[in-house]
């Protein structure tokens, strides 16, 4: 990964595996989840565009950096040029941990479209209760299966990784496609405004907005799969990371907007999949259900695919730049992937099966903080370049200039206290402070057996190679205003 999987991704390839880390199982799982947060389909629409309002400045900044840092590593490398190690691992755990916790729950997002198909499932066998959730043998074994199933493919390399994410993509936006034309062409106005549909509450929109950092995140594995794309791919690889946030944020915003217009959107809140529900009284046909439960399960397998990558990858730059144990660095004999930085990550899967679906919102959460962090750092990494190593090149300057760098720092605020901060509408619960506050102490743990033998001289050859050599003399950097 990143120049060690081989094969090169293309322009279409890292698009792809954007999107299907981003789509996934969310416009069919959790449309009735932020319709009830939310509040109502105005409130949530709301969230959507602000949503994008917030992320594009973070996305701007990825777009300045991956070409400014053409290196394995993504967002570590851009850290630790502008912060230093410590800076450099925070944001390489945060994202390990962001992409791990999606994977997480994703495994068991799948499942819960399985027992849907096959609602056997989770009746059989129960083992235990974990609160009102249930364990069942069938549910823990599919889980792992699952996982393994993935691991195997992520072991085979890049290409394969893009190959699953190309056809899981292709089959998700077909789907999607075709669910919402049907949904359009019977969508009504008083329907999306009863039950108060139309009354406008920004607490709902703000709240909702916790949420959304999770279902849109992930475009930023464009990032990490960059470093294996070549030519044009190589060249393009911000304009593929802007492309897969601003189509699947639309996409999510549509599908919510489409079941609110043909269902009281109350009515939707408690169903597993409210949008197959609309399509199956509009069409009359059950088994059109069954068809965008699998074609959810696809998408799925998909986000499982790209967020192992994308943390696999994090962890082996991180092992590679001495800021975790470089025992981690070790690559397979044949595929040449870094098989102990993907056993590592997926092995968070292991435990999740025997919790039920207890840590099925949490995960959630937990995810959005660390997302944010792994956000905020880039874009402030970003900026603190500009200042400090203005020699660096930068075939691709921030679009934006000093507007988006001033609604950049904005939304980092706006973000951070929305999550942080008890009072606020989105803030964290006691249980995910103490989840967050236990992946927080084995990153520091990790850190503690970094390879202390490697000097800040040699560190910086491993992480930069002669990139840095090629910087040219300092001059002034000024945001261009464009």
């Amino acid at each position: 990964m990143g120049k060690t999987g081989g094969k090169s991704i293309s322009f279409f390839g890292l698009v792809a595996m954007g999107i299907g880390c981003m789509l996934g199982t969310s416009w069919l799982l959790l449309t009735g989840t932020w319709l009830d947060t939310a509040g109502g389909p105005l409130n949530l629409a709301v969230a959507f565009l602000l949503c994008i309002i917030i992320e594009l400045p973070f996305a701007f900044a990825y777009m300045e950096a991956i070409p400014m840092f053409p290196l394995p590593g993504g967002e570590v490398v851009y850290s630790y040029a502008a912060f230093g190690p410590r800076g450099g691992f925070a944001v390489g755990w945060a994202g390990i941990l962001m992409n791990t916790i999606v994977f997480c729950w994703v495994d068991l997002a799948a499942i819960s479209l399985l027992d849907e198909l096959f609602p056997v499932l989770k009746e059989t066998a129960v083992l235990y209760h974990v609160g009102d959730f249930p364990v069942t043998l069938p549910n823990l074994v599919l889980q792992l299966l699952l996982a393994g199933a993935i691991l195997w493919v992520q072991i085979k390399g890049a290409n394969v990784c893009a190959s699953l994410a190309k056809i899981a993509t292709v089959v998700l936006l077909v789907m999607c496609a075709v669910g919402l034309a049907v949904c359009f062409a019977h969508f009504d106005p008083a329907v999306y405004a009863s039950d108060g549909g139309m009354e406008f509450d920004f607490a709902g929109s703000a709240s909702l907005l916790s949420l959304l950092v999770f279902s849109v995140a992930g475009w930023e594995t464009v990032s990490k799969a960059a470093a294996d794309a070549t030519g044009p791919a190589a060249r393009k690889a911000g304009a593929a990371l802007i492309t897969c946030l601003i189509l699947v944020t639309g996409i999510l915003c549509l599908v919510s907007t489409a079941v609110a217009g043909c269902m009281p959107w109350t009515e939707a809140v408690g169903r597993t999949a409210p949008f197959a529900d609309v399509l199956v009284s509009i069409t009359g046909l059950p088994w059109v259900r069954l068809l965008f439960l699998v074609t959810a399960f696809v998408g799925a397998v998909g986000v499982m695919n790209s967020t192992l990558y994308s943390s696999a990858q994090m962890l082996y730059g991180l092992s590679r730049f001495a800021l975790v144990s470089r025992k981690f660095a070790v690559l397979h004999p044949k595929y040449g992937t870094p098989v102990r930085c993907i056993c590592f990550t997926a092995a968070f899967v292991v435990l999740t099966p025997f919790t039920g679906k207890l840590f099925f919102i949490p995960f959630i959460n937990v995810a959005s903080l660390t997302t944010i962090v792994m956000w905020v750092m880039s874009f402030a990494a970003v900026l603190w370049l500009r200042k400090t190593r203005s020699g660096l090149r930068r075939p691709v300057s921030m679009p934006g200039g000093k507007v988006t760098a001033v609604l950049g720092v904005l939304a980092s605020v706006f973000l951070a206290g929305n999550i942080l901060l008890p009072m606020s509408p989105g803030a964290l619960s006691g249980l995910e402070y103490g989840l967050a506050a236990a992946l927080a102490v084995l990153g520091w743990v990790l850190y503690q057996f970094r390879d202390r033998s490697v000097g800040a001289a040699e560190q910086e050859k491993l992480i930069f190679g002669d990139l840095l050599a090629e910087e040219l003399p300092p001059t002034p950097c000024k945001i261009s205003k464009k």
